[in-house]
């Protein structure tokens, strides 16, 4: 055990001694102080846990860890770890309970050190729970103690969960680096700690690693020191110990640590904050566009929040191996390379987006999220809905020529509303027992659904009152835990709008409502409003009609109302302003719900505001998207869908063309399956809609062309793709480029980013030989090969037309020679598997019989990757039979963790294949001949 005597602190200092001497001298040892922790904000009174919640036991809080930790992930995969943990003992207890996963304790030094020093009498660990509890023969005395322990543990291989080794290539061969991912409970596997978001503490971090890597960690380093050590055969290695400074106080889950080589660029912000984007070697130039993003969103961040970056540095570091797209560490943003690092000069603009998006999703974190924690992961919306608003905000300020809010309806808000119109959806603020329970929840309800409401507060709110909530919000709560009622609170008390009963209907229930709007029951003047719960397979049962939300109407195109109107009740009568021609509800899309009209009223609409141009795009989009759904959940005729589609041909915005893809994407999947000759309905938007406008966009970027132009040539081709893949001049000039750029795969003008995963499938689908496959599969094995281009690669090799092509695609999931990274496993399941009907079914029949494989390969990842393989393998046949099948396997072969996203991909199916018998009995032929002419015209 441990002698005692002050050090720096006033933390007791070990050595090692025995039990029995431990326990005789702890009678010199004085009482310690603390270490020095800010508790700002602390007396904060949080919402109570929820019951029922498996929490760890009260009456020890922990306020600071110093963590000693050794580890050389070149050499091995092991660590070892010396820990102090400044505690505070609230109420009488003899035990001391905190989480581990996996490490392995030195039995001799766990000690407590109160006024005086104790052993733990019993030591003992809840593998399932991953708890250890030291028992202690007296009660502990009440004040601050500290605990002691030394460990051991191993890094994962490329699991991408805890402390965790990475590999890549370089010119000298194959390198190692270690990184950590800690969110949501894999903190545990790097150090004993209370994981939980409320159990906020200081941390004091020290490495000790090899002198030719380098340590990063959330805070800069304060000290370095160099020294020798002989390790085995007598070989003296030089080593380096490095001290951090300490954090704020944080969550453990936003601990971080890597080591490793890394090649840096920095910059800095307006008031002097370090911004460094760190890679592995000879690739930090390819974070130019993120560096950028981050100074500027960074210097936003701070006047929009009223809050200065509390940090004295930021850095963000692209990992070859990352299961997230990125973690918002405090100070140290982990990303996926191919969401931090591109070429600006060769970058599509899709990327180019998307990497904008998760910079400044994560930067925001370190406000929302970091400053201001959830209390627990009920409540994640709060981290991450917040944040998926927070980004296209942001981008919209510093990229307002993308028109982002457009392609936020389209993607994020269109996500959300097909997930939650399951009934295996869940409400935004979703009840979570056990921690790990969590794991299903990062998904589009708590992303985009809670983007979403946040969006429609805004919208009620008005900028100017949104914004001076949040400003109280960040500093009320500063360095504390909240709940969704205190962030509600603060809205009302700068708007006087009362918001918590109405948001709890958006958060707290299941669910959306559609709006139905009907003129002919409604007095003169009026508009007869009734709201039900949208499901996306129209289905009803006994208590769906109970359902009720607080509704903004939103009317449009008419001004700001004074005091916005709500539907709180089933149904009302609305005035409707005198000489207006048309109106729509929802006006600008601000919030999650759909809306239904009555036939004359639609055509009202759309011959007053969308013929006549009147109309927004983002209102046009909305449209668009909510007759898709109405289509498939039977309320609306799927001839009426295909007129309003062809009503798009012409259509000049980009974000309108990415709703179009989303609804003929999934028009197509239908009709490739459908019982009858519908290939009429491919013909027509092929010669109807896609010839024309790959004409107008062509092949070829012009110079100076704006960033939405190429985004919309890359839709329209692949659109084009998908419908007519066997065209001549399509085939053609798909070949040309192909071969061009195979030549010289750097050169730029052949074949754009943006349109390499098109041409590579035109060209699989009409290959000849399999040379075209031979050579991508080659090219993705590559070390320099961007990783941008190999996801293209991967994504486009299930259009390969032979079954022994597709199954080796598939395989690459399961590594080998030409295997994927375990973070891009998904990506070849999902290019089969999305190709055709023969493509769907031979990725299930793979997962079947691979099964154990895939099971094995992500042992140890988080859980959400094989969900991720399992919504990719399923999810892309849309026959009842098929739903069936999904359903009886994974009854028989439960996934624990999984149990509401293989529901979901279920009831998607059922969705699905619902539509395809609508489309099958729906459309007679004398009617679809007449709205298919409407393409032509």
């Amino acid at each position: 055990m441990m002698l005692t005597v002050r050090t720096r602190h006033g933390r007791p200092k070990r050595r090692r001694v025995g039990a029995l001497l431990l326990l005789a001298l702890a009678a010199r040892r004085t009482a310690f102080a603390p270490a020095p922790v800010s508790m700002e904000g602390a007396e904060v009174e949080l919402e109570g846990p929820a019951d029922g919640r498996e929490l760890l036991p009260g009456g020890v809080e922990p306020l600071r860890y110093e963590l000693e930790l050794a580890l050389d992930p070149e050499r091995s995969s092991a660590f070892t770890g010396e820990l102090w943990v400044s505690l505070n003992v609230t109420n009488e207890t003899f035990n001391i309970t905190f989480n581990a996963r996996s490490l392995r304790f030195d039995p001799q030094s766990l000690a407590f050190f109160g006024p005086s020093a104790v052993a733990p009498v019993e030591v003992t660990e809840n593998v399932e729970a991953e708890r250890v509890t030291l028992r202690f023969e007296e009660a502990l005395p009440l004040g601050h103690a500290w605990l002691h322990m030394t460990y051991s543990g191993e890094m994962g291989k490329e699991d991408m969960a805890g402390l965790y080794t990475s590999r890549y290539q370089d010119r000298e061969g194959w390198k190692t680096l270690a990184l950590t991912q800690f969110e949501a409970v894999d903190a545990r596997r790097m150090l004993p700690c209370w994981d939980e978001p409320s159990k906020k503490a200081v941390f004091a971090l020290t490495v000790v690693i090899p002198a030719a890597l380098t340590a990063v960690s959330n805070m800069p380093a304060a000290a370095e020191m160099t020294f020798f050590k002989t390790r085995r055969w007598k070989k003296r290695q030089q080593f380096t110990k490095i001290t951090f400074l300490d954090t704020p106080r944080m969550s453990s889950y936003l601990l971080a640590l890597a080591v490793g080589r890394f090649d840096s660029i920095q910059a800095q912000t307006s008031n002097g904050t370090l911004i460094r984007i760190l890679t592995v070697p000879e690739q930090a130039e390819f974070g130019r566009f993120a560096l950028d993003v981050a100074v500027r969103a960074l210097a936003y961040y701070e006047e929009y929040f009223g809050v200065a970056y509390p940090l004295p540095k930021l850095d963000m570091l692209a990992a070859p191996d990352f299961a997230a797209g990125a973690m918002e560490n405090w100070g140290l943003v982990i990303y996926r390379e191919v969401d931090l690092l591109c070429n600006v000069s060769t970058v599509g603009i899709a990327r180019k987006v998307r990497i904008a998006t998760v910079v400044t999703h994560e930067l925001s974190h370190m406000w929302f999220g970091n400053l201001v924690t959830m209390e627990w992961w009920e409540q994640l919306w709060l981290n991450e809905g917040f944040a998926n608003w927070m980004q296209t905000h942001a981008v919209d300020v510093l990229f307002p020529e993308w028109h982002i809010w457009e392609q936020y309806v389209v993607e994020e808000q269109s996500r959300a509303l097909r997930l939650d119109a399951l009934r295996s959806s869940h409400p935004v603020e979703v009840p979570i027992s056990h921690a790990k329970e969590v794991d299903e929840v990062f998904d589009a309800i708590s992303y985009c659904k809670g983007g979403s409401v946040v969006r429609m507060v805004n919208g009620l709110l008005g900028e100017d009152l949104f914004r001076q909530g949040l400003a109280l919000y960040m500093q009320r709560f500063a360095y504390t835990n909240t709940g969704s009622t205190d962030l509600w609170a603060c809205w009302e008390q700068v708007s006087g709008l009362k918001l918590q009963k109405m948001m709890s209907t958006w958060t707290r229930q299941q669910g959306f409502p559609v709006l139905l709007v009907n003129a002919s029951d409604a007095r003169a003047g009026h508009l007869s409003l009734r709201q039900q719960w949208f499901l996306a397979d129209g289905s009803e049962q006994p208590g769906d009609e109970t359902k009720l939300w607080h509704v903004p109407l939103l009317p449009g195109p008419a001004s700001r109302e004074a005091s916005p109107s709500i539907l709180e009740t089933q149904e009302m009568l609305w005035q409707a302003p005198n000489g207006a021609a048309w109106v729509k509800f929802n006006f600008g899309q601000l919030a999650p719900y759909r809306v239904l009209y009555d036939s004359p009223r639609l055509r009202t609409l759309l011959a007053g505001a969308v013929g006549s141009g009147q109309l927004s795009a983002v209102d046009r989009i909305g449209l668009l998207l909510d007759a898709m759904a109405f289509a498939k959940q039977g309320q609306l005729p799927i001839a009426e869908l295909l007129r309003l589609v062809a009503a798009f041909k012409g259509e000049q915005s980009t974000h309108a063309w990415q709703a179009l893809s989303e609804v003929l994407t999934t028009l197509h999947r239908a009709v490739a399956v459908a019982q009858g000759d519908f290939r009429a309905v491919d013909v027509a938007v092929g010669n109807g809609l896609l010839q024309g406008a790959l004409h107008e966009v062509g092949f070829r970027a012009k110079d100076g062309e704006e960033d939405l132009v190429r985004h919309k040539r890359a839709l329209v081709v692949g659109l084009a793709t998908r419908y007519m893949p066997t065209d001549k001049e399509l085939v053609k000039e798909a070949r040309q480029r192909f071969e061009s750029w195979l030549k010289d795969p750097l050169q730029q003008d052949a074949l754009p980013d943006d349109l390499k995963t098109s041409i590579f499938k035109v060209v699989l689908i009409n290959a000849e030989t399999d040379a075209p496959y031979r050579a991508l599969r080659r090219l993705a094995k590559l070390s320099d090969t961007p990783q941008a281009v190999r996801l293209s690669i991967y994504s486009a090799l299930g259009a390969a037309r032979r079954k022994d092509l597709r199954r080796k695609t598939l395989d690459m999931a399961l590594g080998g020679r030409y295997g994927v990274r375990l973070q891009d496993i998904m990506y070849p399941v999902q290019g089969v598997s999305s190709a055709d009907p023969s493509g769907a079914r031979l990725a299930w029949r793979w997962f079947i019989q691979r099964r154990g494989a895939i099971t094995a390969r992500l042992q140890g990842a988080n859980v959400r990757l094989l969900g991720v393989v399992i919504q990719c393998a399923a999810g892309a046949l849309p026959e009842k039979a098929h739903a069936n099948a999904v359903q009886a396997f994974f009854e028989q072969h439960p996934v624990p963790g999984l149990e509401r996203s293989v529901a979901q991909v279920v009831e998607a199916i059922r969705t699905e294949a619902k539509f395809v018998t609508r489309l099958e009995q729906g459309v007679e032929d004398t009617e679809l001949k007449d709205v298919l002419q409407r393409f032509e015209n």
